[in-house]
């Protein structure tokens, strides 16, 4: 009998789980370790356009300062495709468990170390030096994370559940968000913005130790995923899977660069974008609005689950079309609201942005981006697609809606920066087939 005739399938033929404590495990571990990499990458970003620009750029001038810390911001996302080739290769080869917990040791050392980090003051160019390294390493971490989790969940799904099942990684991303924007706005509140800026952003990053040990306890004890060890068994493992997707899968990378694009760029911009752009420039209260941006992954946690369900039922590419179109008409209502300065209505603009418009997106796209690629594959292509469109996307659009507004202060770049974007990936979902039938 061939070693994979004991991996368990459905009746459509997809691996799965062979206990219920099997399935609680793998959605533990990797829900989690996503949780506590999200929270440790975005505190970085909500970080940043606070106190960065004082710590490690002092000597810019306000506009340069926040062009510098965007930049820096923007390194991480540089690093991600790397990340991704890179341990969506070891994934493909060797597993996707394994993957995950050198991803999340990465990704908490970094955030460690930067929250021990001198600032220019007391180590002069050294500091912002030692920032984009160990941004760096944050974003090569986290690109290798992201798209071996979303596959350890859909490869153990039931093929009528796998966006529920991808979707629990999608979820746990704003759970580290909250955690990451609630403490924030708690010391900011708590502290005040300037005792904040001065030397209270460095105890979220310090406070990430902790989580990380957690995470990689609970990694430890999962079961890698069932349709890996069956492909291993069978022989049947890529020697050179980043070769293989380069050779035949271009359009399905595609699809997936544009798909993360649209839905990162659209996140950035509603809150990181926002963020800087409302404290620095229009004097708004940090810690209210990062409340709202706490309040509105909230909302996502709950919705994304719910969407993922209704994708299961009706197909990935309704709800994606819809939330692309959605947030191409509401994107320039919200700078509208932002531009108001009333913080009660930016922060209902907030939830409103995340909560529904993004999750409209975000709810189906970790199914359908793996969906996209076989089993031998699934890892690396879609690690390169994920990481890729949000490099292109979500990594660069604070940096480019900074720099499109220039001094003149003017929304409008911006807004036709973000509808391209999104025309682009509109059309192309258009024309691609359904993947929530395919069979692994």
């Amino acid at each position: 009998m061939r070693p994979s005739s004991a991996v368990p399938v459905d009746a459509n033929g997809t691996a799965t789980p062979s206990t219920r404590g099997g399935t609680k495990r793998l959605l533990a571990a990797a829900s989690l370790g996503t949780a506590i990499e999200h929270y440790d990458f975005f505190t970085y970003a909500f970080v940043a356009p606070i106190a960065f620009g004082a710590a490690f750029f002092p000597r810019m001038n306000p506009l340069a300062g926040t062009l510098a810390v965007y930049a820096t911001f923007a390194i991480g996302f540089v690093a991600r495709p790397l990340g991704g080739l890179v341990f969506g290769h070891f994934g493909d080869r060797i597993g996707r468990k394994v993957v995950l917990l050198i991803t999340l040791l990465m990704m908490g050392i970094a955030s460690f170390l930067i929250g021990c980090l001198p600032t220019y003051a007391s180590a002069g160019l050294w500091a912002p030096a030692l920032l984009v390294a160990l941004r760096f390493v944050q974003g090569f971490a986290f690109g290798g994370e992201y798209m071996n989790a979303v596959t350890l969940m859909l490869e153990g799904a039931p093929s009528q559940r796998r966006g529920l099942f991808a979707s629990a990684i999608n979820a746990s991303g704003p759970l580290g968000i909250i955690a990451a924007s609630g403490l924030i706005a708690m010391l900011t509140g708590v502290f005040g913005t300037h005792a904040f800026q001065e030397w209270g952003w460095r105890l979220p990053f310090l406070l990430s130790v902790v989580m990380v040990a957690l995470g990689t306890y609970v990694r430890s004890q999962v079961d890698e995923s069932t349709l890996f060890r069956q492909l291993k068994a069978n022989r049947q493992v890529a020697r050179m899977p980043v070769l293989d997707v380069i050779r035949s899968w271009k359009m399905a990378t595609l699809r997936a660069v544009l798909i993360n694009m649209v839905h990162s760029s659209f996140q950035y911009l509603c809150t990181i974008f926002v963020l800087g752009y409302a404290v620095k420039r229009l004097g708004m209260s940090a810690a209210g609005i990062t409340t709202g941006a706490t309040l509105a992954n909230v909302l996502e946690l709950l919705m994304v689950p719910v969407l993922a369900i209704v994708s299961d039922r009706l197909g990935r590419r309704p709800l994606l079309l819809l939330g692309i179109a959605v947030a191409a008409v509401w994107f320039p209502i919200f700078l509208q609201i932002v531009e108001s300065q009333n913080l009660p209505l930016l922060i209902l603009g907030l939830i409103l942005s995340i909560g529904i418009v993004h999750a409209l997106m975000f709810a189906p796209e970790a199914a359908f981006t793996s969906e996209q690629f076989p089993t031998p594959v699934r890892a690396t292509g879609g690690s390169l697609g994920k990481q890729l469109g949000i490099v292109f996307g979500g990594g660069f659009a604070p940096l480019i809606a900074t720099a499109l507004m220039g001094h003149n202060s003017s929304f409008t770049p911006v807004v036709w920066y973000f509808v391209a974007m999104a025309a682009c990936a509109f059309v192309c979902i258009l024309f691609t087939p359904e993947s929530s039938r395919r069979a692994l």
